[in-house]
C-alpha cells in the first residue's frame, strides 16, 4: 500500500480548487501531519479511508474545499487498494455533511466504507 503524504493531499486540494472554485491555501499543516502519521501507519483500507474522511471534514485542515478533499483522497487511497464506492451522490453529501459536524465517529465511517466498497478487478488509481 503506497504511503499517503502532505503534498499529495495538498495536490489533490489544489486540483479540486481550481475545478470548482473555493478559497485555496492550507490553514493548518499540523492536522495534515497528524493525519499523515496515523494513516501511514494503519495497515487496513477501510480504517484509512475512514480517518482521511473524518480528519479532513470534521478539522478543516485547508481554508475551503475540506469535505471535497477528504472524499477524493479517501477515494484515492480506496482506488489504489482496489476498491471503489458504490454510493449515490446524494448518500456522499449526506456523509460528509455529519463528519463535518461531528455527527459520526471514524467507526461509524468505517463501517458504512466497508457496506459501500466494492471490489475491482485491480487497482483503479
Amino acid at each position: 500500500m503506497e504511503e499517503l503524504n502532505v503534498e499529495r493531499i495538498i495536490e489533490i486540494h489544489d486540483d479540486i480548487i481550481k475545478e470548482y472554485g473555493g478559497t485555496g491555501g492550507l490553514l493548518i499543516q499540523g492536522t495534515l501531519e497528524l493525519l499523515i502519521y496515523k494513516v501511514n501507519r494503519e495497515k487496513d483500507v477501510f480504517k484509512r479511508a475512514a480517518l482521511i474522511l473524518h480528519t479532513i471534514a470534521a478539522q478543516h485542515p485547508f481554508f475551503d474545499g475540506n469535505k471535497r478533499t477528504a472524499f477524493v483522497t479517501a477515494e484515492n487511497v480506496l482506488g489504489e487498494a482496489g476498491y471503489f464506492l458504490d454510493a449515490g451522490d446524494d448518500e456522499i453529501v449526506e456523509l460528509m455533511r455529519k463528519i463535518a459536524e461531528y455527527k459520526h465517529t471514524v467507526k461509524i465511517i468505517e463501517n458504512w466504507i466497508r457496506e459501500k466498497a466494492m471490489a475491482t478487478s485491480a487497482p483503479i488509481f
